[in-house]
């Protein structure tokens, strides 16, 4: 379960933005259905969805960015990055004073009922802090914290009284690398208490970044087995599609190639695609007036359909698992009434801790009474840096028509064209 994000100087973000998945307890509306009870008493119920809207440039992606970067960094640096290497971090360019400086991450989860909150301070050479407090029992627990002595040239560890491991803490943080978290390298080394916050950022986060493509594989995948396929078919039906039943066959990448080659290039290809499957995915119809069926490939199927096929398989596992999906701009293959949908089925009451955080131009979802105002975030650009503020700061007239009013400039977060400042004038930013 994701709670709160914060990210500083990372790309077009200078200072501090902070995003939260906290339901607010003012908003009375679609409480069942688009938040949930985290099971941590004293602890506010959690939202189901958030959107982020804003105008090309502003900042979105760079926020998904910042997410895909944290976890790679926890996933990664301990076993991927070798000593010396730099860490592929960009802060903000376009101020002298942040050029140089760190960047900042900071994230609040709930992983098996326990509160989690970890963060670090990263620039292009080494890890500068980095720093872990986990909530077990309601109450903090200190389980460690490093910072990095310019002076004497070294890492400091605090370890608190509850982080456990005796004397082979010792041997955890001799073996993190200055490039290299130590949460990650204490899980490389069989660290036993670390292990369920790092299950959280290894299986449960999932972050598509921008202009990230889904292919149908994994949903392809998931159609072999007869309980699967009957799910992903009805979540496909669901949007009202008529499909009666899905074929799938695997073949060999290099049995399908049709072209006579060199055998030195088939040499060489085999090796690139050795075990490399493709799918063959059909979609059974039934006509209107018998119960024949009409077979169709795949690519006789709109954009639509097979992108929502893509789409059935990681969604489906997202719920099932109770996985945070982050995805940039949501709505760039798919039609606005499917993206309504997608939404819809997560705030489903029975649905137990699934999250998703995405980005979109579609600002039909304000038009529709599905959101609540505290899941709804802005970005916007002030003095060229990315400004991410929540739909909640406004004074919202009874019964505004939200679309309508967000187009027209009266919370900002708009391309600034001509008409837009015409309307804009009319209809003045006002945060509460």
């Amino acid at each position: 379960m994701l709670i709160e994000f914060n990210v500083t100087n990372f790309r077009s973000i200078r200072e501090t933005q902070s995003l939260t998945m906290t339901a607010s307890k003012y908003y009375k509306e679609h409480v069942a259905q688009n938040s949930f009870e985290t099971g941590i008493p004293g602890m506010p119920r959690l939202l189901r969805s958030a959107v982020i809207y804003g105008p090309n440039a502003a900042g979105k992606s760079t926020l998904v960015m910042a997410l895909s970067f944290m976890k790679t960094m926890v996933i990664d640096s301990a076993k991927e990055s070798q000593e010396g290497e730099d860490i592929t971090v960009t802060p903000f360019r376009l101020d002298a004073s942040t050029r140089e400086k760190e960047s900042e991450f900071e994230i609040f989860f709930v992983e098996d009922s326990v509160r989690y909150q970890y963060g670090f301070t990263v620039n292009k050479t080494r890890v500068l802090r980095e720093w872990m407090i986990a909530y077990p029992k309601g109450r903090p627990q200190h389980w460690f914290e490093r910072e990095y002595d310019e002076s004497e040239d070294q890492d400091n560890y605090v370890f608190g009284e509850m982080f456990l491991g005796g004397r082979r803490r010792d041997d955890w943080k001799q073996s993190t690398r200055k490039n290299a978290l130590f949460f990650s390298t204490a899980i490389l080394l069989n660290n036993e208490q670390l292990k369920y916050a790092f299950h959280w950022f290894q299986n449960r986060l999932t972050v598509l970044k921008p202009h990230t493509q889904l292919g149908p594989g994994y949903t392809a995948v998931k159609c072999e087995a007869e309980k699967s396929k009957n799910e992903i078919l009805d979540f496909l039906n669901t949007a009202d599609l008529g499909i009666a039943d899905i074929i799938v066959k695997r073949s060999n990448f290099l049995d399908k190639l049709k072209i006579e080659l060199p055998v030195q290039i088939r040499d060489q290809m085999k090796k690139a695609f050795e075990g490399k499957e493709i799918f063959d995915i059909k979609f059974v119809h039934k006509l209107n007036d018998s119960n024949e069926n009409v077979v169709f490939d795949s690519d006789d199927e709109s954009d639509g359909t097979r992108n929502l096929f893509s789409f059935a398989g990681p969604w489906l596992d997202v719920i099932e698992h109770d996985k945070v999906l982050v995805v940039d701009e949501l709505d760039t293959s798919l039609h606005p009434k499917i993206v309504h949908h997608l939404i819809e089925l997560l705030h489903f009451d029975g649905i137990k801790h699934a999250q998703i955080l995405f980005t979109t131009h579609d600002t039909t979802i304000l038009s529709q009474p599905i959101m609540r105002r505290d899941q709804i975030w802005f970005v916007d650009k002030k003095d060229q840096s990315t400004q991410l503020y929540p739909f909640s700061d406004f004074k919202v007239r009874e019964k505004e028509a939200w679309e309508k009013a967000y187009l027209h400039g009266r919370y900002g977060a708009i391309p600034l064209t001509r008409t837009v400042m015409k309307h804009g004038d009319d209809i003045p930013i006002t945060r509460g």
